[in-house]
This record gives structure tokens, sequence and C-alpha cells, in this order.
């Protein structure tokens, strides 16, 4: 079941910002998600409900999925550090 990827504005408008290789990793990473969302390579996040989270280097991806539209919404991509999950 391959799910439909959405970004935020907050989320677009970051990755905006990166340069061109880490905007290619992003994509593929979103890419794997749509095909499928609760992958080996995704982690749920402690203390939310729906909030995913995948790996991307030294940033992480955090998304929620929505099985009845078949929509993945990337809420925000973030340097790994002590408020990442806040």
């Amino acid at each position: 079941m391959t799910f439909e990827v959405v970004f935020s504005p907050k989320s677009y408008k970051q990755i905006k910002s990166f340069d061109d290789e880490l905007k290619e990793r992003i994509k593929r990473a979103a890419i794997e998600i749509g095909n499928d969302p609760w992958h080996r390579g995704t982690i749920k996040v402690k203390g939310y409900e729906n909030i995913r989270r995948k790996r991307v280097g030294k940033f992480r991806l955090l998304y929620t999925t929505d099985k009845q539209r078949k929509e993945v919404l990337i809420v925000k991509v973030e340097r790994r550090d002590e408020t990442t999950y806040k």
C-alpha cells in the first residue's frame, strides 16, 4: 500500500534551506516512508500517539500517518538534539 507524502509548510521551508545532497537524501527517505510508513527504519516517538521518526544522517523526519486518506504528513525536519522531540 502506497501513501501520498505531504510536507507541512514549516518542514518544506526547512528543507528549502538545505544543500542539494541533503535534499536528495530527504527525498529518498520520504519515498521510503510513502511506500511503508511503518518499516523497520522508523521509530515511534515516545509520548505521542501517531508520530514516528526516520533518521536521515544528523536529521530526523517526524511524521504522522492517516490510514483513511492514505497520506503521510511530514511535520518537522530537525537536526537531532535534546529539543527535537518536544
